[in-house]
């Protein structure tokens, strides 16, 4: 990863851990990534059926998905066909408890192709099963729309 918005995220992450497979949402000290806070975004896991529910959106998230998604389920943002795709990078998180890293690319408001990172860290309170997940999309390199993305 060439983010240092991830990178930076991802030591934080692995510092929380410590001997656990991961830490629990209770352990984010939001003071402790202040310059992170508008990418990042704090995802609910939900089984039985599989589903993500938004529980904290930052605000240039929110801003480069052109709304805020805050409280919405994934499979209710109309997202259309990326949706089947994030459902299935939190379920790999989420069945394997280990972090998610990625390049993606996506065709901007200017109508180029541009590429962006992006991780999946997970979040569990009872120390095993993964219950919430930490997201950071890196678009810091892109000029802001000034509708939706999708």
């Amino acid at each position: 990863m060439a983010s240092s918005a991830i990178l930076t995220l991802h030591a934080y992450w692995q510092g929380l851990r410590g001997g656990r497979p991961c830490p629990a949402k209770r352990d984010i000290d939001p003071a402790a990534m202040r310059a992170l806070l508008p990418y990042l975004v704090i995802a609910e896991i939900h089984r039985e059926p599989f589903r993500v529910r938004y529980r904290l959106v930052g605000t240039e998230a929110a801003r480069f998905a052109g709304e805020d998604y805050t409280g919405r389920w994934l499979d209710e943002t109309g997202w259309g066909e990326a949706i089947a795709e994030i459902v299935g990078n939190f379920r790999r998180v989420a069945e394997s408890g280990q972090p998610l890293f990625g390049i993606d690319r996506i065709l901007w408001v200017d109508e180029k192709w541009k590429h962006y990172e992006w991780a999946i860290l997970p979040l569990s309170d009872d120390g095993t099963t993964v219950t919430h997940c930490l997201v950071i999309e890196d678009f810091r390199h892109f000029e802001r729309p000034s509708g939706s993305i999708w």
